[in-house]
């Protein structure tokens, strides 16, 4: 799942910032057209080195801390699906961080459930 979030983002990030860029051109607002650039670059870079890391940390290393690195990602990931959430109230054309919400929630699932899994005070 964390491959097909990475994905929906970039994908997602993509769409939101061709049709933000031809709406913007259209009206002659350059200045705009270069701040999604380097937002949309930045978002993408940051968020793929976040879900990176999480997946060294929960897949290699059994959640980095065991079970408090379980809790530490689900956090993560809760807080990361409520900033894009936050941002369909901007503008309609957030929607699309909407189809970002089904793998996020399936790997807050799955950290939930590994975190219930795990024996309480082990450390890896």
């Amino acid at each position: 799942w964390n491959v097909i979030y990475v994905w929906s983002l970039v994908l997602t990030s993509l769409v939101l910032w061709l049709g933000r860029a031809l709406w913007e051109l259209s009206r002659l607002k350059l200045g705009t057209v270069f701040e999604d650039i380097l937002f949309t670059v930045v978002d993408i870079l940051l968020c793929t080195v976040l879900n990176g890391l999480s997946w060294y940390c929960v897949v290699k290393r059994l959640g980095f801390c065991g079970r408090a690195g379980y809790l530490v990602w689900t956090l993560i990931y809760v807080f990361l699906s409520i900033g894009r959430l936050q941002t369909i109230t901007w503008s309609q054309w957030f929607l699309f961080y909407i189809l970002m919400l089904i793998p996020a929630g399936y790997m807050i699932l799955a950290l939930i459930q590994l975190y219930r899994s795990s024996r309480p005070g082990l450390l890896t």
